[in-house]
């Protein structure tokens, strides 16, 4: 039996200088594509709270480091995947901010040693070859208009 679900989630558009973080995922099926920071909203959580809640955990930063500047697009994904032996079809809304890093002198070096594998690295802006989920794709190419 197929669970068929409706998730809303947040991304952050991390600008640090001319570069943004993104994240090399590792779980099908976006294994090894690289994704923007951000996950879906808990229950009982606004948009920015989770927003600011993904970028610490994941990015590990302060809420001093960074500012949410506005929103760039709302966008839409569909995914069919096996998790924990139950398969999925998801229905993805995909809020995505544009967040900037206020401190120039950050040091973000753990980034792109974290866990031995790159799983997160600084990617220009104007990068046409690493391999990207849809959500990057998009928050890309709305990010260039």
């Amino acid at each position: 039996m197929i669970t068929k679900t409706i998730r809303t989630w947040v991304y952050a558009l991390l600008k640090y200088n001319d570069n943004i973080v993104v994240i090399k995922k590792w779980r099908w099926p976006f294994t090894w594509l690289y994704d923007l920071p951000g996950w879906k909203i808990e229950h009982g959580e606004g948009n920015i709270e989770s927003l600011k809640r993904e970028i610490i955990e994941e990015i590990w930063l302060s809420e001093l480091d960074f500012k949410i500047d506005r929103i760039l697009t709302a966008e839409e994904d569909f995914v069919q995947h096996t998790w924990n032996w139950e398969d999925k079809d998801e229905h993805i809304i995909a809020i995505i901010y544009v967040v900037n890093i206020l401190n120039d002198n950050l040091d973000l070096s753990y980034i792109e040693e974290w866990w031995d594998a790159n799983w997160f690295i600084l990617m220009s802006l104007k990068d046409q070859e690493t391999p990207k989920t849809n959500v990057l794709k998009k928050a890309l190419k709305k990010n260039k208009s």
